[in-house]
């Protein structure tokens, strides 16, 4: 509880900070200036779930600290590849590249997606080392001054005049002071767990946890892409202006919550990994997260279900009414998603990889087929994010039932 409580407390002050912002930025960027963000930071987010091969989801597993070392090794070699790769592809035909994407507008800022894909990247690979290690303090301190240091940014840059450009550039900086802070105490100590790691012995880490690559890393990359390809239904379906205020929805509200639900999840995943090493039952781990994360869910998706278009309005302005509108209708959703969070942990623990990437899979598909045949029934957005949040928080209450079924499955097993 604890380590919970460093965890959260970082990402609810990470969290607190975008909302305390947001009312002034709103003021400085348009909607459409919003709208690249979100497609830029929704490809950013597609590339970087494949930027190390997912082998920094697998360094907290190992028993043994070489082992570990050297998965965080190879995280690290290919996220650096990957860079030196799409580097070439990007600067010369960013053009050709945004029209494929049909995002036009990401053109001039497409030079800069390789960058960022490798500063998420290492952030997510020393977040889970820091993990790892029990540095909970510092992956929070990594949250709340990107956070910080993105908002501040982001700002200036507003007043400044840059639009679209400044928000995007200002969140590439705020990666980079996130991942300073993160691996602040390996630089000072000059990384000795990086030395005395030979080819043979990569090769097999890498074969031994091969399932991260081939499995997770397709699960991931499957979930990022539903916020772009939502954002693209919703500007071939509704236009510009709908898209901007779903991203400000992202923004302040889909995105911070998941950085609290994954606080809780780094630690339940540290703790389910050893309990598992140790041949203990999972289950209680899972229940007690989920119970904590859906007492804390009650009061703030509850006042958002029931007057987020007001307090949109209030808040952001009245241009952003709509914004709440969505909000609320997504309410049920969010919550969801975010007491479910941990129970996505298990599989990987367990080694039930495949099946919950075939679920996630289905979730994903049935998502954008409601939304999409909703709208295209109706011409109503709003209703068809409300029919979209009833049927994805049922989708959330199965897999949570689906992941405590194989838990029970496996402790009887074990007796």
């Amino acid at each position: 509880m604890r380590h919970v409580a460093t965890l959260a407390s970082g990402a609810a002050l990470a969290q607190a900070l975008p909302l305390l912002f947001a009312p002034l930025l709103t003021r400085l960027y348009t909607p459409a200036d919003f709208g690249v963000l979100a497609v830029f930071v929704a490809w950013l987010s597609n590339l970087a779930v494949i930027a190390t091969a997912r082998y920094d989801m697998a360094v907290v597993l190992p028993k043994s600290e070489p082992e570990a070392a050297r998965l965080m090794l190879l995280a690290l070699a290919i996220n650096t590849g990957l860079l030196l790769l799409t580097l070439p592809l990007f600067w010369p035909w960013h053009d050709a590249i945004a029209g494929l994407l049909g995002a036009p507008q990401l053109a001039p800022w497409l030079p800069l997606l390789p960058l960022g894909v490798w500063l998420a990247g290492a952030v997510a690979a020393w977040t889970a080392w820091n993990n790892r290690q029990r540095r909970y303090a510092a992956n929070a301190q990594g949250r709340v001054v990107q956070s910080l240091g993105v908002s501040l940014l982001q700002v200036a840059a507003g007043w400044s005049g840059l639009a679209a450009g400044g928000l995007i550039l200002s969140q590439l900086a705020g990666q980079a002071i996130a991942l300073l802070t993160l691996a602040r105490a390996d630089v000072t100590a000059r990384l000795p767990w990086l030395r005395g790691h030979d080819r043979a012995a990569l090769l097999a880490e890498a074969r031994r946890y091969r399932e991260f690559p081939l499995v997770n890393t397709p699960h991931a990359f499957v979930v990022a892409f539903q916020d772009s390809l939502m954002l693209a239904l919703l500007s071939a379906l509704s236009g510009a202006a709908i898209v901007g205020q779903y991203a400000l929805v992202l923004r302040v509200l889909k995105l911070p919550a998941a950085l609290v639900g994954q606080a809780v999840a780094q630690v339940v995943f540290r703790d389910l990994a050893e309990a598992a090493a140790s041949g203990r039952a999972l289950s209680g781990l899972l229940k007690r997260a989920v119970l904590v994360l859906a007492a804390l869910s009650v009061v703030p998706f509850g006042v958002l279900g029931l007057w987020g278009g007001p307090l949109f309005a209030l808040v952001f302005g009245a241009p952003w009414l709509g914004a709440g509108e969505i909000a609320a209708n997504l309410a049920p959703y969010f919550a969801a998603a975010f007491i479910v969070g941990p129970a996505f942990m298990v599989p990987m623990v367990i080694g039930r990889q495949r099946a919950s990437f075939l679920f996630v899979l289905c979730g994903v598909i049935v998502n954008l087929a409601v939304f999409a045949a909703v709208y295209v029934a109706g011409r109503d957005a709003m209703l068809a994010f409300s029919v979209m949040a009833v049927v994805m928080t049922l989708y959330f209450a199965a897999y949570l039932a689906w992941v405590f079924r194989l838990l029970r499955l496996r402790e009887r097993s074990d007796v």
